[in-house]
């Protein structure tokens, strides 16, 4: 059999059909024409021409024809060999494809701050993972400002930050509430009012404190509650900016006093690392939110996270939920 020249690598993608390597799949399995046919919904003659512009598109005699079948050479052994894999490459691509439309695969980089970070989070997080394995997160912890910054210059996803009030800020973002909380006062477990259901401020004000630094709004907002329900500031005061982790030694070990956090403070009585006393302080810093660059069209994966996230909030926070439909509106 004289078969012509094969084309150049440059044309031979112009020349193959995808159902030509269908058909060479199956043909090669069964070894027979009629079966491959059957197998590729083609008709015999239509196979038979599928199968002479392969051999044509190659140059090379792809099967041997006798009455018992077809048997492959040893250039077709080669070209179905390749024809599966591409085939499975296909596969793949399609399963891949599917798997980024629900969601279930591709990757989210989300930032947060600190109280989210401590049980929202993770609980959100955990539960994708059970249901999504290969869905690939990244995480990080950040101050409020670079979080803002690197969602605008798409460095992150998603960022778990304070309700963004600056103009400038605010530019290129959409931000949605997630949740809202006050302050609650902890103590070491040992503290004299550790079990107490009722305490007056002025009954503490000799105690060692830890305070913001004056420079912030949340400072402010202190000084206020002791000049007004006390008349006068604490005077063995550490004014701290540091890691959670210092701040709960000195809580735990040296008995100083600490407004945090609600869900903060809350994971860590639980693990009966400190108490909550029965003093709140409203929150001034404004909601947690969640901060998406505007009009990008979120992936169905961020899609996904940005989900859980609010379902982790609903379940984590319902007392919050009247309030944050108020706030929403």
């Amino acid at each position: 059999m004289t078969l012509p020249a094969p084309p150049t690598i440059a044309t031979l993608p112009f020349r193959l059909k995808f159902r030509q390597l269908v058909l060479l799949d199956a043909l090669g399995a069964s070894q027979s024409l009629r079966k491959a046919a059957a197998q590729t919904h083609l008709t015999q003659p239509a196979a038979s021409r599928a199968m002479a512009e392969l051999e044509s598109a190659f140059g090379v005699q792809l099967f041997e024809r006798s009455h018992s079948g077809m048997a492959p050479t040893v250039y077709g052994n080669a070209l179905i060999q390749h024809a599966r894999r591409v085939l499975f490459d296909v596969q793949q691509a399609h399963a891949e494809i599917q798997a980024l439309r629900s969601g279930s695969q591709g990757v989210v980089r989300l930032g947060s701050l600190l109280p989210p970070a401590t049980g929202l989070l993770p609980k959100a997080v955990g539960e994708i993972k059970k249901r999504l394995p290969h869905l690939r997160i990244s995480l990080e912890q950040l101050p409020q400002k670079p979080l803002v910054d690197r969602v605008r210059e798409g460095s992150l996803d998603i960022a778990l930050c304070r309700h963004i009030t600056d103009r400038d800020d605010t530019a290129g973002l959409e931000q949605s509430v997630l949740f809202d909380e006050d302050y609650v006062l902890v103590a070491g477990r040992s503290h004299r009012f550790a079990r107490s259901r009722s305490v007056k401020l002025a009954e503490l004000i000799d105690d060692p404190w830890i305070l913001p630094h004056g420079s912030g709004p949340f400072h402010a907002h202190v000084q206020a509650l002791f000049l007004g329900r006390v008349g006068c500031m604490p005077a063995n005061v550490v004014e701290s900016s540091t890691p959670l982790a210092a701040n709960l030694q000195l809580v735990e070990q040296y008995g100083f006093l600490n407004f945090m956090q609600k869900t903060v403070a809350q994971r860590y009585a639980q693990r009966r690392q400190l108490s909550i006393l029965p003093i709140t302080l409203s929150n001034p810093l404004g909601p947690h939110v969640i901060a998406v660059r505007a009009n990008m069209g979120a992936s169905p994966a961020v899609r996904t996270v940005l989900e859980a996230l609010r379902d982790a909030a609903a379940a984590e926070l319902p007392e919050n939920q009247q309030a944050l439909q108020a706030l929403r509106a």
